[in-house]
């Protein structure tokens, strides 16, 4: 394993007349700066920018150019970007027109709470920004217990039965893109 060995000379204490160096030695292994540059900016392989640019096909309306957003964020929370894009998509329609709760209310994953919507059950946010992060934090619990796909996830997420295939589709659609 590599090692970088970063060296911090202070002149700072003086006692009895004689100036003493206190160095501080900061040991940081090159694998982590690595793995966590990795995690970050590459998804199986791809970088950011390629993915963001798949995404940014498919999405539209309010969500136009967000595709560099969602894939950061979804990183930095070990969410696979295209899932995150995916139900995304199902949930607001925004492949073409996103729905009104888009719209409005900046609330990507038809998510519920307070501060509500129009006096609704659906949850309100100041920006699309904060929208998705919520949309993002929401999916990341579902893979921070283990479940990782459409399938594992849509039973608790979603009611309609066809939800895991439907988003699966999305999924398929952006990976080609």
């Amino acid at each position: 394993m590599m090692k970088l060995f970063l060296i911090f000379s202070t002149f700072s204490i003086f006692n009895n007349n004689n100036y003493k160096y206190m160095d501080n030695y900061i040991n940081v292994t090159v694998d982590h700066f690595e793995s966590e540059y990795l995690r970050h900016n590459y998804y199986k392989d791809e970088s950011a920018k390629e993915i963001a640019k798949k995404l940014n096909k498919q999405l539209n309306s309010t969500l136009k150019d967000k595709g560099m957003f969602i894939t950061k964020y979804s990183l930095s929370k070990n969410v696979d970007p295209y899932l995150v894009t995916a139900v995304i998509l199902q949930e607001t329609g925004c492949k073409w027109t996103c729905s009104s709760l888009v719209r409005k209310c900046n609330n990507v994953g038809g998510n519920k709470g307070k501060p509500s919507c129009n006096g609704g059950s659906y949850r309100k946010f100041d920006t699309i920004e904060a929208g998705i992060k919520f949309a993002i934090n929401v999916l990341s619990k579902y893979y921070n217990n283990g479940k990782t796909t459409p399938e594992q996830i849509g039973p608790k997420y979603a009611s309609d039965p066809k939800w895991a295939a439907r988003v699966n589709n999305y999924i398929k659609k952006l990976k080609n893109s």
